[in-house]
């Protein structure tokens, strides 16, 4: 008996990534390689459908492959999988390259990532090949139908298709983030990984970011490390680098302290590293993504978090939805002091109200 795929955070709702034409949908869905090699990976099937191409044997990306596919498949431990859905009237190439575009920024974000283009047979992009999931003898029709729940739609000549529908992918490697990456218009959070944790020692040694933070002015790299591992091991802390998309760069850091799905959720630190990239958004968009991740995905009744006393931030969290709760006194001690921080939280009607001003975000 074959075993069902298993797909997490499927979405259904307008793009939020602004590059991205206001009438196309679009989906995305997590599985497992091992799920997807038993369920959807069939290469002898799909190699004989492609002898019937102009393209078969002539493109790097295309079959028939001096590599063992199963094997090659098996070098990964998931597939993020990204579909665009846009009128049948609408121009396919742009779709494409936009698609094509937001995978290969995925990709650079991502460490140890490979992304599959959309299209019949993928493509190269500088050195590199990029395959299509289909030229891997992946079964793109079933995993649009079983975990995206999407009716591919064939055109034929002289009638309305309707809606068509792009799919490309993002391979993760075993030794890269577990969960997929979150998107806004401008940026990427991923899970963080040890090789951040040189960058976060960097920012948290810099007066700009201990300032409103619990940050003693002594801490060691050594301690920023310990840290980073014991929140590993937690399972009610979380823990994601923010990139920006045209660089490609880590830029920031989030820490989630005190997950219970399905009842709350902390935002224990979150900071943009970088002073000078500070003032364009990006920790609008970062929080406006995190909040989509507690009541979307977590399901969280509540979200809180609390600030120093003449932290600017404080505005943006009244902007986006929280409400103040009070002052904890004397809660936060730093350098041998004690300080005051002021606590705030958003409940889930407060954060569909705010959703209805500033829209969702499409994780």
């Amino acid at each position: 008996m074959q075993k069902k795929a298993q797909a997490t955070l499927q979405t259904d709702t307008p793009c939020y990534n602004k590059d991205m034409a206001e009438n196309e949908i679009q989906k995305t869905a997590t599985i497992s390689i091992p799920d997807l090699i038993l369920n959807y990976v069939e290469p002898v099937r799909f190699e004989t459908a492609c002898r019937s191409c102009s393209k078969y044997g002539v493109g790097s990306a295309c079959p028939p492959h001096d590599f063992n596919v199963v094997e090659w498949w098996s070098r990964f431990a998931y597939l993020d999988l990204y579909a665009v859905s846009i009128p049948g009237d609408a121009d396919w190439d742009e779709a494409d390259k936009r698609l094509s575009d937001r995978l290969l920024v995925l990709e650079r974000a991502v460490p140890e990532s490979l992304c599959l283009l959309s299209g019949s047979s993928g493509g190269k992009e500088g050195e590199a090949v990029r395959y299509s999931i289909q030229s891997l003898g992946g079964n793109v029709e079933k995993l649009c139908r079983e975990l995206l729940s999407i009716s591919l739609q064939w055109p034929k000549e002289g009638t309305d298709p309707g809606r068509l529908t792009l799919v490309g992918g993002l391979l993760r490697s075993k030794r890269g983030p577990d969960v997929r990456p979150m998107e806004t218009k401008d940026l990427i959070l991923r899970e963080s990984l040890a090789e951040d944790i040189s960058r976060f020692s960097e920012w948290e040694a810099e007066d700009a970011v201990k300032e409103y933070f619990s940050i003693e002015d002594d801490q060691t790299p050594q301690q920023v490390e310990q840290i980073f591992w014991e929140d590993r091991k937690n399972e009610e802390r979380k823990q994601y680098t923010i990139v920006l998309k045209r660089t490609g760069e880590p830029i920031g850091r989030i820490v989630m302290n005190d997950l219970q799905p399905g009842w709350k959720a902390e935002i224990f630190r979150i900071y943009i590293g970088d002073p000078a990239l500070r003032g364009n958004g990006y920790g609008r968009q970062a929080m406006e993504a995190l909040l989509a991740l507690c009541f979307e995905e977590w399901k969280v009744e509540r979200v809180y978090l609390d600030h120093y006393t003449g932290n600017p931030a404080g505005r943006l969290y009244l902007d986006l939805g929280f409400r103040y709760e009070g002052v904890l006194r004397k809660n936060c001690r730093k350098n041998g002091q004690l300080y005051d921080v002021h606590l705030m939280s958003m409940l889930r009607p407060e954060y569909e109200e705010a959703v209805s001003r500033y829209g969702s975000v499409n994780l």
